[in-house]
């Protein structure tokens, strides 16, 4: 690595059947690039810009891979975060031994001055990269991550070089600037990353850079700057309180101009313009752009969310299960037995395909999970999972809970996780509904317009019934009540009638609430009064 020739011959070599070896390899070197005294400053420049690049597709491999199964407690999952890490960390390390060195050079060369922004991008994306990994973990972010952005940046703002505009990367068709860069990974951070699942984190990033443009970054306190940082002490961001002591240091920045441009992607989004939206990779569902979206459309305005309801603190066991599938067949049931205008037909049809006797409770087949509950609030449950369970636990994951020894089953949604310095992950659910009750839909006008509706938005029509759980509101009533119905199911307009025996009523769908792995959680009108 000490000749750029031979770097180039070395890096043609890397094993292309094995990205995480590949990937490892060039990790190892970036170290060793770093670590190995004795290097003119442009070469040692050149062969990390080198390694940098080379190893960003096997990275993006990787992290796409991560993705797929961000498992806390997964083996194969820490493996590839453990890479895609490590990559970023020693990139961030590289790239700030470069200024640093730059800063000591006493006669630097026009080809130095002319990569000194790029490197200074690099850096703080390297180190925004490391601090999105770390999120995406629910670990708190490491203290040298603040440490290489804050010097990294104070660097380009004293030699006027914070609004420079450049290409990060060959290839790249955005331009970005150190001061863009350093915003874009601050604006993740106060996206609230805790209550999103780590694909959202992703999308929320990539958003953040497309929108950076409309974010303010101010010397000065402002109303639309919600939260500053003090460039003198690395940390991570504060709010902006009406009392500041304000210090030539800090700087203020905030989203509230993003807020137009995020609510015209938004009405994009539900009027199915979703070939506009490809800029936030294919790879995630619309709908699942639409909830973040959403989401940062509350955390980037002037007065977030905040959290206000009183916690008790408890000790005590709940018994989990997860998955759509399974809690529909545990919460409280329309007994189908009991229905109006069933068919012996569609009786065997149904009976089929819940496995669930019509007229009798049989046993299910499912495994629970005991977890230990910390706190409790009107909405929330905290609580700490324990080293041989939750591995499939992930934010936005549906949950049944159901207290020992108690019969009835609640649905719960994963809102947070966070893991401590001891490895512990501590979880905070949100109780959506305390009443469920699982019921049938069947669906209407079979060979009619509303079907063919159907069929152009999903591409079959595969069932005459759906399995959906109510969840009543706020009054406990199921007059303003949502509905959970499995992921893909959901059609805007879409008519079915709710299977509830004398009291069934035809229902329409009005809007898609939230997305998770596996549901959907939608509103909609009773087409006939409730009795």
């Amino acid at each position: 690595m000490s000749d750029l020739k031979e770097a180039q011959r070395l890096l043609a070599d890397l094993p292309g059947d094995n990205t995480l070896k590949a990937l490892a390899e060039i990790t190892s070197w970036l170290t060793s690039v770093t670590e190995t005294p004795g290097f003119r400053l442009e070469l040692r420049t050149e062969i990390i810009k080198l390694l940098d690049v080379t190893g960003q597709p096997l990275q993006a491999e990787l992290l796409h891979q991560y993705l797929g199964a961000p498992h806390l407690q997964d083996f194969k999952g820490i493996q590839l975060w453990q890479a895609i890490h490590g990559f970023a960390k020693a990139l961030a390390d590289a790239y700030a031994l470069c200024v640093d060195e730059y800063q000591k050079t006493e006669k630097k060369s026009f080809d130095l001055k002319e990569a000194i922004p790029v490197i200074c991008v690099r850096l703080l994306r390297a180190g925004a990269e490391q601090m999105k990994l770390e999120l995406m973990r629910y670990i708190e972010v490491e203290q040298q991550v603040w440490f290489r952005l804050f010097n990294c940046y104070s660097f380009a703002e004293a030699n006027q070089l914070a609004d420079t505009m450049i290409y990060a990367y060959p290839g790249h068709v955005i331009h970005i600037s150190p001061q863009r860069e350093l915003l874009r990974a601050l604006m993740l951070y106060e996206s609230s990353p805790g209550t999103l699942a780590p694909d959202q984190i992703e999308v929320s990033y990539r958003i953040a850079g497309r929108l950076v443009s409309f974010f303010d970054f101010k010397t000065s306190p402002d109303p639309d700057c919600g939260h500053f940082i003090d460039l003198s002490t690395p940390g991570a961001p504060m709010k902006a309180e009406g009392n500041l002591q304000v210090t030539p240091a800090m700087r203020f920045f905030g989203g509230v101009r993003a807020l137009p441009a995020i609510e015209k992607i938004i009405d994009q989004n539900e009027q199915s313009l979703i070939q506009q939206e490809q800029r936030f990779g294919n790879e995630f569902t619309p709908d699942g752009k639409l909830t973040v979206l959403k989401h940062l459309q509350m955390y980037w305005a002037k007065e977030p969310p905040h959290r206000h309801q009183e916690r008790r603190d408890i000790s005590a066991s709940i018994e989990v299960v997860h998955s759509f599938r399974t809690i529909s067949r545990l919460v409280t049931r329309m007994d189908l037995g009991n229905v109006v205008n069933l068919s012996e037909k569609d009786a065997a049809t149904l009976k089929e395909m819940s496995n669930i006797n019509l007229t009798a409770d049989e046993g299910i087949d499912y495994t629970t999970e005991a977890w230990t509950i910390t706190d409790l609030s009107t909405r929330g449950i905290g609580g700490v999972l324990p080293g041989t369970a939750g591995a499939w636990v992930k934010i936005g994951d549906l949950c049944g809970i159901k207290a020992t020894n108690n019969p009835l089953w609640w649905i719960g949604l994963i809102r947070r996780l966070r893991t401590d310095h001891k490895g512990t992950v501590h979880v905070g659910i949100e109780i959506l509904a305390r009443k469920p009750l699982s019921v049938w839909l069947r669906i209407l006008g079979k060979g009619a317009e509303k079907v063919s509706n159907w069929e152009s938005s999903s591409g079959s029509f595969e069932y005459d019934y759906l399995p959906v759980i109510l969840l009543p509101g706020a009054d406990d009533s199921y007059a303003n009540a949502t509905m959970l119905m499995e992921s893909g199911k959901y059609v805007l307009d879409a008519i079915y009638q709710a299977m509830m025996g004398e009291k069934s009523r035809d229902i329409k769908l009005t809007g898609l609430l939230e997305e998770g792995e596996d549901f959907e959680q939608v509103s909609f009108l009773w087409l006939k009064p409730n009795v």
